[in-house]
Order: C-alpha cells, then structure tokens, then sequence
C-alpha cells in the first residue's frame, strides 16, 4: 500500500475530526509524512527504513514523534476512521489524455518554464487548452520588458499532483530498487531544491584521485546554505561535486519514469542560464523512506567547521557543534580564533579542501 495515499488520506481524516493536519511537512532532513503544528506533533508512515523515519523525526523539534506501523492503532487512537484504499482500474488514456496528463506532470515537477522556448511537445500541444480549463497561466516577472512564464494555477496544481501520485504508485517497485544507501545520499542531497545539474565527471573514489578532484574546485562550490541542517548541507555538497555524476544518471533514471525533467533555465529577462534537471518531490520523498545512508556526527561536524568559516567571519553559530574540529584547524596553522570570532590564513583552503577530500572517502567508503 502506497504511503503517499495512505497518508493523504490519513490527513483528509484528521481535518475532518478538527485537527490542523499538514501533509507532507519539511523537517531539516527532508520530510515527514504528516504533522499537527499547533501540538508539535510529527507523523511518519513506517513503509521501508525505520531509521529514515526515526532521523526524520528527529531533525525537527517535535515533542512527540510517531511512527506508524499499525494504521488501525494509530487510527483508533486518534479516533478517525481508518482509510480505505482500493486499487484504482485505470483504463489506458487516449492520446489527448496522456498529453493533458503529461504537461500537468511537467509544469507540476518544473515549476514554470518561459513561454517562448517550450520544448516539451505535450505542454506545446495543450497549453491553449490547460489555460481554458483553468489548469494553467501565463504571467512575467519584471515589468520592464516583460516575459511570459507559464505555471499552474491551484487548480492545475490539484490535478498534477494526482498524476504525479499514480506515476510513484505506478513505478513503486523501481523506485524500492533504486533505492540505496547511495541514493539516499543524492536524494537528500536533491531534497535542498529539487534540482540538479551536470558539474563534474569522478569516477574513482581512492584519495589520490578525490585530492586531484578537490584540487581543481573553486572556492565558490564550498558555499552552504546555513539554513540546511547539517547532513542536509553535506549531502547537497556531494551531489554538486564527488557525486554529481551518479546524480544525474539518476535524474535520468527518473526522467524515464516521468518524475523528473530536464529544463532550460532562463532569467525574468529570458536570457538562457543553462539546463538542469527538476525533480519531483515525492520520488525524492520515496528514495528517502525506502533507504537510509548513516553518516557519523563527527563527520557533519567536522564539514561545518571547513566550509562554514569560507564564508563566515563570525562563527558562533557552529562554535558549540563543530568548535573541536575549528580548534584542530588553529593548531595546524591555517586559522586563528579569538571568541566566536575567526580569521583565515591563505593556507585553508587548501587545508578544508584536502580534509574534504579524505572525509569523502570515508563517506564513499562506508556505503555498502
């Protein structure tokens, strides 16, 4: 049983009874199936991995954390009445069908595209009819010099979303296959935006090979986003740099699946930016319940405490995590600390550039 109906459902249930239910809630490691805000209650559907959902759970402030293994329990407990799923007896689609379908899939997984350059024949073929039904809308950004990008409405949002479900539901078993400890590492790492795009080719995983790749890395591909719960963080570096080839090879794999999407990305301005994949949340949500990858804590700690201080100069808000790796970095000379203060030496990056290099080792190392 699929647990991505099931829990939308379970949600339908709680609203009716007069609990605020949210359905699915971002966490610091990706997302849980269900939480109730007002009690500071998170709800994960145990289908797969009972760590995923235990870390889950807790990368987030709940004061209760429950994972469901018993749906009937859980029900009883909450006094709603338990779902009933039945298999659904789709009939093939006609043509025009499937291509409705298709654009509803694409515009809901890439979030918009600009209007002059598509080149997705099934949203080229129906977008006159998606805006008359109300599904779609052309709008621009800037006001000088306008563009038109189209995206769904609510109602377009509503229908792709059931697409997308049947799609997950449809291909349950490859996505279970694919599922990996190393997929779990890209999926979270994709999890931080939904996207990725081809940035480096490495192939082998030895030191020697990961120092020569990390050697040719600029400083601006050690940018974190502070706002990313540490392994989030580290797992979003890896899918931009040692592993960003196995990341788009999945990205592929998805595409087959019509859960992901290669994409031309342009300015407001409609200026080309380049091309990437957009990926569907709820494949990453499945990658992510049906797998686990662990990463020790002194791992996160320590790729805080190199990658944080490039920049920032205050680093108080890592002192008390990481503050035993900072001190390791000021004993070999390539930092000074004064309080929560830090100052660089030329010599760092390429200090947290080989410590990285090692770390990834150990990380490539330990998966199964």
């Amino acid at each position: 049983m699929m647990f991505l109906r099931l829990r939308e459902e379970i949600a339908r249930n709680l609203r009716n009874s007069g609990v605020r239910a949210v359905s699915p809630y971002k966490v610091g490691i990706g997302w849980i199936d269900l939480a109730i805000p007002r009690k500071r209650i998170g709800i994960d559907i145990l289908d797969g991995s009972y760590e995923s959902c235990a870390e889950r759970l807790s990368s987030h402030p709940f004061r209760d954390a429950i994972i469901i293994d018993s749906i009937e329990e859980f029900c009883e407990e909450f006094g709603i009445p338990a779902p009933e799923l039945n298999d659904e007896e789709l009939e093939a689609p006609s043509a025009y069908v499937k291509a409705i379908e298709d654009a509803l899939a694409y515009l809901y997984i890439t979030g918009e595209v600009y209007e002059k350059e598509i080149d997705y024949r099934p949203l080229n073929s129906t977008l006159p009819d998606l805006k008359r039904f109300g599904y779609a809308v052309s709008y621009s950004k800037p006001k000088l010099n306008p563009q038109m990008f189209v995206c769904l409405t609510h109602d377009g949002h509503t229908a792709a979303k059931k697409v997308v479900l049947r799609r997950v539901e449809l291909f349950e078993k490859r996505l279970r296959k694919l599922s990996t400890p190393e997929n779990y590492i890209i999926a979270l790492g994709m999890s931080a935006g939904l996207k990725v795009f081809k940035t480096a080719d490495l192939e082998n995983y030895d030191l020697k090979s990961l120092l020569s790749f990390m050697r040719k890395l600029s400083e601006e591909r050690f940018a974190v986003d502070e706002a990313l719960h540490p392994k989030t963080a580290l797992c979003r570096f890896l899918v931009n740099t040692a592993l960003n080839g196995k990341a788009v090879k999945l990205a592929q794999t998805l595409s087959k699946l019509g859960l992901a999407f290669k994409v031309k990305k342009y300015s407001p301005f409609g200026h080309y930016l380049g091309e990437e994949y957009r990926i569907a949340r709820e494949a990453v949500e499945a990658l992510m319940k049906f797998s686990f990858a662990e990463i020790p804590r002194d791992y996160l700690r320590e790729f805080m405490a190199l990658t944080y201080p490039l920049s920032h100069s205050d680093i108080y808000p890592i002192l008390s995590y990481s503050g035993d790796f900072l001190r390791k970095a000021e004993e070999s000379g390539v930092c000074r600390l004064e309080g929560s203060k830090i100052t660089l030496s030329e010599k760092f990056v390429d200090y947290a550039k080989v410590r990285l290099a090692m770390l990834i080792e150990k990380i490539t190392e330990d998966l199964p």
